[in-house]
């Protein structure tokens, strides 16, 4: 069943300059409807299952993988509210290479986009702060931790060991600390700034790769899905109505027939 065969039809004023009359029609697809999964298909939990496009995969190529045959591609489309494959399907290599080309310069690409967090851990294993948050390149962090100290004053931070309570270096995070030392615990406050610079290509990047991560309507399903785009595409009784796939609209023009 391939999609565009199903999708019913509407008779429409003719604006071809040829026409006889101002009573022509020409037959076209009613793209104003469409399918979609129902609502509570998203309530069950081994309705849809998680898939990551593998390389340059299509829709078809994917639905003859899952479903047997490729022209059930619009169910692994709908299945994402997927409408414009062009803009919402990861681009290829190629593809992607082409689009940053027209899109940016050289230094445009290394130029910084955004600005995120990256994981921070106090010395117990705690999550701080999660990593992946958009934030300014400013922003910092206080939180208050007990650090271990041995005879010689070294401090365990992050998994690197330094003798200067003052800063403290992991990765690109920052750490200043005032603190309190009574002997064997270090009492702080510490002020960090786990920041990191994200490049214009490692945002479009990212957000390419991020379209790989797609879901997958359940073989079981997939009769009812069928099912339910005919029952979209069926139309109702109406003034308009000429059968169940067809219907025609309104001839709005006022002139008589030439």
């Amino acid at each position: 069943m391939t999609y565009f065969r199903e999708v019913s039809d509407l008779l429409y004023q003719s604006q071809q300059p040829n026409r006889n009359s101002s009573y022509d029609y020409v037959r076209v697809k009613n793209l104003f409807r469409r399918a979609k999964i129902r609502d509570d298909f998203f309530q069950i939990a081994t309705a849809l299952t998680k898939y990551k496009i593998i390389g340059e995969e299509r829709p078809d190529q994917i639905a003859e993988k899952i479903y047997g045959s490729p022209i059930y591609d619009w169910i692994v489309l709908i299945s994402n509210n997927i409408l414009n494959v062009k803009n919402e399907w990861p681009l290829s290599n190629h593809e992607f290479n082409e689009y940053l080309q027209r899109k940016y310069s050289d230094e445009e690409l290394q130029s910084p986009h955004h600005y995120e967090t990256i994981a921070l851990y106090d010395t117990s294993g705690k999550l701080i702060m999660s990593a992946g948050n958009q934030v300014d390149s400013n922003f910092t962090v206080k939180y208050f931790d007990e650090k271990v100290y041995t005879n010689s004053y070294e401090l365990l931070v992050n998994s690197y060991y330094t003798t200067d309570s003052s800063i403290l270096k992991s990765d690109s995070t920052e750490t200043r600390i005032n603190s309190a030392y009574d002997g064997s615990y270090l009492l702080g406050c510490i002020s960090a700034s786990p920041v990191k610079s994200i490049s214009v290509y490692e945002y479009e990047l990212a957000k390419n790769e991020n379209k790989r991560n797609i879901y997958l309507l359940n073989n079981r399903y997939l009769q009812t899905a069928i099912d339910d785009m005919r029952n979209i595409m069926s139309y109702g009784f109406s003034s308009q109505y000429i059968d169940d796939k067809t219907k025609k609209g309104e001839n709005l023009r006022v002139l008589s027939p030439r």
